[in-house]
């Protein structure tokens, strides 16, 4: 039976794949029609084998390489007819039964950088909805679907999840060789082993691989890919994490990912240690939990670790992007950060919607060509069509262009205010009201609102805002949120972002906070693609906790902003 996966990977049930190699010695040939691969192998004949490739690390320290678990699907031929193929892989970590991980609290009397006790009690995550993405069933016809082609289509379980051995760091230097061990396996590289421990070789791999997957599922063929030139020609990340630093930090401040308040590295760690006898990786655990830093949310060599943006130079894969615009658990600095990055054949797909894919009915056939193309240079017309692909929430598709942000954009500076110079206050209430519920209360968050828009408007990049601000405390919490204002006084919040005022030179250093005193702070807020309507108004509006992403100190505390010298920055066109 196959892996369970996240449930976000079902999307790709009707997604096509690319074209295998030749056969050896011409006994079987692969069908190549109209620039596509065709189903001309039997899946009732199709080899399933289950395979543990060496990975050079040894992790859980019992003195025996760690061994990463597949699951391989390869049509007949390849063992009756000498037909060697390419391989595309699903990695995961979610293969296994997710134990129970206790979450810490994020009410806290005070935020930590304050230097005093934040007062975490602990629960219990039963609550969570991550048990939700490793219940469903494998999408079976997807592998279908692929090996009637010509494909060895493979699971794999990632370090010290499911039956693979090791433990997992969450997104570290562990898992990342171990993934690019497996690559290399499919290369004529390194030694794999099956279940009764006799060395096992891929002798039908035509030596050219392709990684694709949603999320945590997505995130590890990018880890692959930062290793440089290896058999991996092509990886296709869908809402995949490029930065553990930007899924859990933001500007110096600890952010959460949306809908998973409290979680850190250590919880994803924890969560998906699904291995038998769990407890040989309590040191691992142990060590994550110590360096992640909950307190000053500094970047470290922690983080520089897990930040694959930063190594998108060694990138020699193909990388198609896709990215969701209203992903507030993998959020659009991600796919955006790692597309603007890259320096080799690249394809962006947005589209305006939540944590998973595409669907669009456009985006099965348009991997079926990228796929084509990148691992067996089938003339499949991909080169010949535009680099971005914009969808919309109704799963259809909008336009393309040949850049991101959209071709003609200009950054277009805004001062919050205008008149004489004046100072404005409130009062943090964010523990108790989330960011949508404070835009109605004045007391509780400063709104700015811009002129009103005379032509319909496309923001398409990444706003900005310069705001000079003041706390009666030594740390604070900062968020911006720009809102589009319709006519009849309806508010959406379009995007947000967050930062530390400790952390206002750099993010990998802290500095005091003087109460009462001053500061010019400058951040980001997340990527943004749309389009507001004439007669709209765009506003910010600054408050300090946002409810459902960052701690959550007692209220109270005092924030003060200078509108007339502070600025948005918008990306317009």
């Amino acid at each position: 039976m196959l892996r369970t996966a996240m449930a976000a990977v079902l999307v790709l049930t009707a997604v096509a794949a690319g074209t295998p190699a030749h056969a050896a010695g011409g006994r079987t040939t692969i069908v190549v029609r109209d620039g596509a691969t065709q189903p001309v192998f039997d899946y009732a004949d199709a080899i399933h084998e289950h395979v543990w490739v060496e990975s050079p690390t040894d992790t859980d320290h019992d003195g025996v390489r760690d061994r990463i678990h597949l699951e391989i699907t390869r049509p007949g031929e390849t063992e009756t007819a000498g037909l060697r193929v390419a391989s595309l892989i699903m990695p995961t970590p979610y293969g296994g039964i997710a134990p129970e991980v206790p979450y810490p609290d994020v009410d806290v009397d005070r935020l930590p950088q304050e230097g005093a006790p934040a007062t975490l009690s602990a629960t219990h995550a039963a609550d969570r909805a991550l048990t939700s993405l490793n219940t469903a069933p494998a999408a079976v016809s997807t592998w279908e679907y692929y090996t009637t082609r010509g494909y060895a289509m493979i699971a794999m379980d990632s370090i010290g999840t499911a039956t693979s051995t090791g433990c997992p760091d969450a997104g570290g230097p562990a898992e990342i060789v171990s993934t690019r061990a497996v690559v290399d396996w499919l290369d004529g590289r390194g030694r794999a082993f099956d279940a009764d421990g006799n060395v096992v070789s891929a002798r039908w791999s035509a030596r050219s691989v392709g990684m694709y997957g949603v999320s945590y599922n997505g995130t590890l063929p990018i880890m692959a890919a930062i290793t440089g030139r290896s058999a991996l020609k092509t990886i296709i990340p869908m809402s995949a994490v490029t930065s553990w630093y930007d899924y859990y930090r933001a500007n110096g401040l600890v952010v959460a990912p949306g809908g998973w308040q409290g979680e850190d590295l250590d919880i994803m760690a924890k969560y998906v240690l699904s291995r038998t006898n769990p407890e040989v990786c309590a040191s691992n655990m142990d060590h994550l939990e110590r360096v992640q830093d909950r307190t000053t949310g500094d970047y470290s060599p922690v983080w520089a670790a897990r930040d694959y943006t930063a190594r998108a130079g060694r990138i020699e894969a193909s990388v198609f992007v896709v990215q969701g615009l209203q992903d507030w658990n993998v959020k659009p600095k991600h796919g955006i950060q790692l597309w603007q990055a890259l320096r080799g054949d690249k394809k962006l797909w947005l589209y305006d919607r939540g944590h998973g894919s595409s669907c669009a009915p456009e985006f099965a056939p348009a991997m079926h060509r990228w796929v084509d193309h990148y691992l067996y240079r089938v003339d499949s017309g991909i080169e010949d069509e535009a680099p971005v692909t914009l969808e919309d929430n109704g799963c259809r598709v909008t336009g393309t262009d040949r850049a991101w942000p959209a071709p003609g954009t200009r950054a277009v500076t805004f001062p919050l205010a205008t008149g004489r110079p004046r100072t404005d206050t409130f009062v943090d209430e964010g523990r108790t009201r989330t960011a949508e519920q404070l835009l109605s209360q004045p007391a509780h968050a400063l709104t700015y609102q811009l002129p009103v828009l005379t032509e319909d408007t496309r923001l398409s990049g990444t706003p900005w805002i310069t705001a000079d601000v003041s706390i009666d405390r030594t740390a604070a919490n900062l968020t911006a949120l720009l809102v589009d204002y319709a006519p009849d006084g309806t508010a959406t919040i379009l995007t947000r972002g967050w930062t530390d005022p400790q952390n206002r030179r750099s993010v990998s250093r802290s500095e005091p906070v003087t109460p009462g005193r001053t500061y010019r702070l400058r951040w980001d807020l997340q990527p943004i693609d749309r389009t507001v309507p004439a007669g709209h108004r765009l506003g910010v509006v600054v408050i300090s906790t946002d409810y459902d992403y960052t701690l959550r100190p007692l209220p109270g505390t005092r924030v003060s902003v200078r509108p007339v010298s502070s600025t948005v920055q918008l990306p317009m066109r």
